[in-house]
Parts: structure tokens; C-alpha cells; sequence
């Protein structure tokens, strides 16, 4: 892809949601993302193998509240109302997901339907949310191939 691809792509609030995306287009995303004045926050999952580890790591990027409760429910609901100050925009880039993966399928799927279901709280107040869930270039290119 090209910055200028995720740049306009970046702006389209209603397009906003969960993706996977290849480690190549990394920079790319990351450069759109300053274009546009959006922060992209990093989440590295590496050796994260369950959902405590994967709710601490998101609470600790996203600076969530203490009184955050650690389960799928209160990660729905502060990142429904998570609203970075004078930001128009927000891209989540979950990065070494491979573990989490393979060991909590089910964590994993969870996470990213909460994920999904902010995006959609913030496309109604017309800010876009974007995850991107990194993947090595053979992990992205079998998602094509199907099963």
C-alpha cells in the first residue's frame, strides 16, 4: 500500500473498524496516521498468550482508567468513551498477536469484536477508530487464499 492509500482511507469514519494488515505496510500506516493527526498507538502482544494479558497490555497503552475492570464488558465500555483530547482520529496497530492467537482463539476473536464495536460507537460521533492487526506477509497472503 502507499501512505497516500491510508491516508485517504484513514479519513472515512464509516470504513473505520478491525483489519489485518501486513507487516510491509507498517510504515506506511504509521506515516498516514501523522498525516491525518491521528495518534497510532502500538500494541505489542508478544508472549501474551491470555486474556488478562491482553487486557493489561491494552489498558496500559491506552492509559485506561484504574477503576478499569478487566474484563470484555468494561474494555466495550472505555473505549466507547475513550476520546484522546484534540484528536480527530485513533489507530490501534496490534502488533506479534501470534501467541494470543494460538493459545485463546477465543480471547483473540472477543477482543477483536470489542474492537470492532467501538469503531462503531465512534463512527457515530464521526471520529474514526481503526485496529490493525499486524501479520507476517504469508499469514496476510494465506487470509486470501482461504481455507
Amino acid at each position: 500500500m502507499s501512505v497516500l492509500w491510508f491516508d485517504g482511507l484513514l479519513t472515512q469514519v464509516h470504513d473505520a473498524g478491525v483489519y489485518f494488515l501486513p507487516d510491509d505496510d507498517i510504515d506506511e500506516l504509521h506515516e498516514a496516521a501523522a498525516v491525518n493527526r491521528f495518534p497510532c498507538l502500538r500494541v505489542d502482544l508478544a508472549g501474551v498468550r491470555d486474556k488478562p494479558g491482553l487486557l493489561t497490555k491494552l489498558s496500559s497503552v491506552l492509559e485506561l482508567p484504574q477503576y478499569f475492570g478487566n474484563n470484555w464488558d468494561a474494555l466495550a465500555d472505555v473505549l466507547g468513551d475513550l476520546r484522546m483530547a484534540d484528536t480527530k482520529g485513533l489507530v490501534l496497530l496490534i502488533e506479534h498477536s501470534d501467541d494470543l492467537r494460538e493459545h485463546a482463539r477465543a480471547d483473540f476473536k472477543a477482543a477483536m469484536e470489542v474492537l470492532q464495536a467501538a469503531s462503531q460507537e465512534w463512527a457515530q460521533r464521526g471520529a474514526p477508530f481503526w485496529a490493525f492487526i499486524a501479520l507476517s506477509e504469508p499469514e496476510f497472503d494465506a487470509l486470501d487464499a482461504g481455507p
